[in-house]
């Protein structure tokens, strides 16, 4: 009798006072359009949680940041993104390559007008830019007349000793031979476990060019390769360094074409001027 009242008692205080609707928690079938910021805040934090769970979304963060996560309202604040170190930027090597060119509508601009040309540019404090420019300014001819120097010194060589045609076995170079990307594929479909080396090396004319000997050895190379290719560190990095360079390309394509674009509607408007002159006159 004593525990039926002790929880008599504890039912009534847990229960909400007349009136008053409790707050009801979202189920597995509610949307996130019948979610409001009003019926959110009255849950707990271990319950949002669940809720970001069942939307595949993260969850950390005070309170407020759950909500509008859920909302689909949250902001990222553009301080907290780590800004890329200047020396090994996509920025520098784009501005680098810029000034390289000669022709490149670069040279014209101020550090000003070059800051607000891209948004690689922009992601810098126009201060430190400014000083960034100035320096790789300094640096280029330098940099220019040892890249030069360098290319005369390649075509020299190569003009004064060129690289034969065969090897002294009499065989083509392997490394520029359409034979090597043509086993690199046939490798990576499998096929020098389907047929032995005689076999699959009758099946392309390019790898008739070389002896069965050369060919067998090639095909145990290019096995090797790919089997330690994923733990080759360098071979990240160079596939990194491809993509970093091909994005900067990209980039400074755009910004060519859309200088490019712009002298040319400040020629049409100098030539529009000039016409306009050139009537006042003979009125």
């Amino acid at each position: 009798m004593l525990a039926f009242a002790k929880l008599s008692a504890q039912t009534r205080v847990n229960q909400p006072p007349s009136g008053v609707q409790p707050p009801s928690t979202p189920t597995e079938h509610q949307t996130d359009e019948q979610w409001t910021e009003e019926s959110l805040k009255v849950l707990k934090k271990d319950e949002l949680k669940a809720i970001l769970q069942g939307l595949g979304l993260k969850k950390s963060g005070n309170k407020d940041e759950l909500i509008y996560r859920i909302l689909g309202r949250e902001v990222v604040a553009e301080e907290n993104k780590k800004k890329p170190k200047w020396k090994n930027s996509k920025a520098r090597a784009m501005l680098v390559t810029m000034l390289m060119d000669k022709h490149s509508h670069v040279h014209k601009m101020t550090y000003m007008e070059i800051h607000a040309s891209h948004k690689w540019f922009q992601e810098y404090d126009p201060k430190l830019f400014q000083r960034y420019v100035r320096d790789l300014k300094k640096a280029n001819p330098k940099k220019v007349a040892v890249v030069t120097e360098d290319n005369d010194i390649i075509k020299r060589e190569l003009t004064n000793f060129p690289r034969p045609s065969k090897t002294n076995r009499g065989e083509p170079f392997w490394d520029t031979h359409p034979a090597k990307l043509l086993l690199r594929e046939d490798v990576k479909a499998g096929k020098h476990l389907e047929m032995k080396p005689k076999t699959l090396q009758q099946t392309r004319s390019e790898y008739k060019a070389f002896k069965l000997k050369t060919f067998r050895r090639h095909i145990y190379q290019e096995k090797r390769h790919q089997k330690e290719l994923p733990m080759r560190v360098s071979r990240r990095n160079k596939k990194a360094q491809y993509k970093h360079e091909k994005e900067v390309k990209e980039n400074i394509a755009i910004w060519d074409s859309r200088n490019h674009d712009k002298d040319n509607d400040d020629d049409r408007v100098e030539l529009c001027d000039e016409i306009s002159e050139d009537e006042n006159e003979e009125e």
